[in-house]
């Protein structure tokens, strides 16, 4: 169980991701990043939607994986799939985690 966003490790962001069907057009997330989500989910903050088409995540990424972590699902807004991204999907749980503080907030 997480009780706040420095528990969250890559193992734990992987579990949580375990057959999800959702598809990612991003190749890489940050660690802290999605620590800090969790730690805002967590003191009751509202996330912003993240936006989808269909089942892929065009924006907010981190927000979707920490409300996953935490055993929720996130409020979804259509968005957007630009052309240059369609071929490079993946499925979320593929994507790779990294170590390195994007500064996101």
């Amino acid at each position: 169980m997480v009780s706040k966003g420095s528990d969250v490790t890559p193992e734990i962001i992987q579990k949580a991701l375990q057959g999800d069907l959702a598809i990612s057009g991003q190749n890489f997330v940050s660690l802290s990043a999605i620590q800090r989500y969790v730690d805002r989910l967590l003191k009751g903050d509202v996330a912003p939607p993240i936006k989808m088409v269909g089942n892929v995540i065009v924006d907010g990424n981190h927000r979707y994986i920490a409300a996953k972590i935490l055993g929720r699902s996130p409020e979804v807004a259509p968005g957007t799939l630009s052309p240059s991204k369609a071929g490079q999907t993946k499925s979320v749980s593929d994507v790779k985690i990294d170590l390195v503080d994007w500064g996101n907030r």
